[in-house]
């Protein structure tokens, strides 16, 4: 668009609507367009590839949780904060997926990225409403290892209650009033004492290397991790 204006040798604004009087076109113009155009549809492709992994069973009827998910490194635009991929219908018992990854080294992006802490942890505003369970997975990440964190109730609280999800730094919603809204994810306090929890039957697992299909019944492999 810059090389657009000077091929013009005309300063300030220009419009991008054919039909407006300060329209002009141009071949710069033109190469901006179509390059523009193919961004969007590398863009629509990547979030439509994305894998959808299984991140955690439900506790309360067992339906596996599917999420998309970018496990080839944090520079994909899956960690981007503002991304909105569509995601598959999950059971009405599902509430939110948070998660944490520890790396190895993060690689330069061109966007701010905020995959949460190195070891797995919880909120525990959300633990307090009645019946939340917090399943803990592990994912495999280039050069690490993910932790997938998903919340689970047999009555999904009001969304507003929620939280936001995985990676995202805002929280936006929309009540069941019709009213719009936000708070900033960093709001929240995070726990990573989790053998509380752990007792209680808040939290619960599956372990490391599994297909995280079901729950397992041993000794929470998590309570331990030095992150």
């Amino acid at each position: 668009m810059d090389a657009h204006a000077e091929s013009l040798g005309t300063p300030g604004e220009l419009a991008i609507d054919a039909e407006s009087e300060i329209f002009a076109d141009a071949p710069a113009y033109r190469e901006a367009r179509a390059a523009h155009a193919e961004m969007v549809a590398l863009e629509e492709q990547y979030f439509q590839t994305l894998p959808r992994p299984v991140m955690a069973p439900c506790p309360f009827c067992g339906k596996p949780l599917h999420r998309s998910f970018d496990s080839f490194g944090l520079d994909g635009l899956w960690w981007r904060s503002d991304a909105q991929p569509e995601e598959p219908t999950p059971c009405l018992h599902f509430c939110v997926l948070l998660g944490a990854v520890k790396v190895d080294r993060s690689p330069p992006t061109d966007f701010q990225v905020h995959p949460g802490p190195d070891r797995p942890f919880v909120l525990p505003r959300l633990l307090q409403h009645p019946g939340m369970v917090a399943v803990v997975a592990q994912l495999p990440i280039e050069g690490g290892v993910a932790y997938p964190i998903a919340y689970f109730a047999p009555r999904r609280p009001p969304v507003q209650e929620l939280a936001a999800g995985w990676g995202r730094t805002n929280f936006v919603y929309t009540t069941q009033l019709g009213q719009h809204a936000w708070r900033s994810a960093g709001a929240d306090v995070q726990d990573f004492d989790l053998g509380a929890w752990v007792a209680a039957g808040r939290v619960r697992w599956c372990g490391p290397g599994s297909d995280r299909m079901i729950l397992d019944e041993g000794a929470c492999p998590y309570l331990t991790d030095p992150g």
